[in-house]
């Protein structure tokens, strides 16, 4: 038996209407029950409340993205910046779309979906590529003659080119593992080993150039003090914790490289002088590209505005690329000025 409150008032009205016919008293050619009729208008009237309920759902999650929960994508939903863990929190001024804590197959599956790490993944993933495909066909390996020195110098720069896409790749990749700070800090060791690699022994055949023609002495002091300044960074960027830390580390290569670079403007050191602009470009790019990820530029203006796009990492990462294209162009001409200079012509005349 119905209870008479949840009676629709057209079912109360047929009720009204047809007394007579429940009284047995109605006429005969009426075939149409009345409790099917008021089942088909409870029926409706369920409908009718579940669209409202499906209304309030979408409006709840409308209400929860405007307040920061990212959206669902590929089955996985993308958190806001206070939902993550306090390793993840590098950047407090990107807001929305982390990637949550995810196994290893997570981690490779989230580069089907567009999330606030696709960029740092893909610039360094599609510049690894490009770089193991065609860099070894572009580098003289046999130096016009050059023998040993020029395959080691050519060595070292396909190791200083492919390093930093290897480490930024898999740390930006794996970052949100489900091992923890434990597994990100390694990855994190393992992205500045990289950018060490590049800064590095990726410039060792800048360096070797400009001292080529000088007296044997010199020429060999001149390496071994730079190669133990990238120790030292090499030192200070397994323990580096802060970003300016990170960068930092590097100050002894760097400023030896500067000064390296002051001699060839100068034309007391040797090198290709059609080389000279990107000589300094090549550690320009990369500082500009250090002090904008440093200082959260843009995204510390526009907090929000440019998570997955455009944020200061991604920039920094261009930079990155065309950093090491200027270091690119800079070895191959310096090992073809050092296959066919006669170091003893002055300087200025080389």
């Amino acid at each position: 038996m119905r209870d008479v409150q949840s009676v629709p008032d057209t079912c109360r009205n047929m009720f009204d209407m047809s007394i007579q016919e429940v009284n047995g008293k109605g006429p005969k050619k009426r075939k149409k029950s009345l409790e099917q009729i008021c089942d088909n208008e409870g029926h409706r009237s369920e409908l009718i409340e579940d669209a409202k309920k499906e209304d309030a759902k979408k409006e709840d999650e409308s209400s929860s993205a405007k307040n920061g929960a990212g959206p669902r994508v590929e089955g996985v939903e993308l958190l806001h910046w206070r939902d993550m863990p306090q390793h993840l929190q590098f950047n407090p001024y990107v807001l929305t779309g982390y990637r949550p804590l995810q196994s290893w197959s997570g981690c490779i599956g989230s580069l089907f979906y567009f999330h606030n790490e696709t960029i740092n993944i893909l610039t360094h993933g599609v510049s690894l590529v490009f770089m193991i495909a065609v860099l070894p066909g572009l580098l003289p390996w046999s130096g016009g003659g050059g023998g040993a020195g020029a395959w080691f110098l050519s060595l070292c720069h396909l190791l200083g080119a492919l390093a930093p896409w290897c480490g930024s790749f898999l740390y930006h990749l794996f970052m949100n593992h489900t091992q923890g700070a434990s597994l990100y800090h390694r990855l994190l060791q393992l992205d500045m080993l990289g950018i060490w690699v590049s800064q590095s022994i990726g410039a060792i055949p800048m360096v070797t150039a400009t001292v080529y023609c000088a007296p044997t002495l010199l020429r060999y002091t001149a390496l071994a003090i730079y190669c133990l300044g990238s120790l030292l960074g090499l030192y200070k960027a397994m323990r580096a914790w802060s970003p300016w830390e990170r960068r930092l580390c590097f100050a002894a290569p760097f400023c030896m490289r500067l000064l390296l670079a002051g001699a060839r403007a100068a034309r007391l050191g040797g090198g290709d002088p059609h080389a000279i602009l990107h000589v300094f470009l090549q550690d320009a790019v990369s500082l500009g590209g250090g002090v904008i990820g440093a200082l959260h530029i843009p995204e510390k203006w526009f907090p929000g505005s440019v998570d997955c796009c455009l944020n200061s990492h991604n920039i920094m990462h261009v930079l990155v690329v065309l950093a090491v294209y200027s270091m690119h162009q800079v070895t191959t001409k310096d090992l073809a000025w050092m296959s066919s200079v006669d170091c003893r012509a002055p300087l200025r005349q080389l």
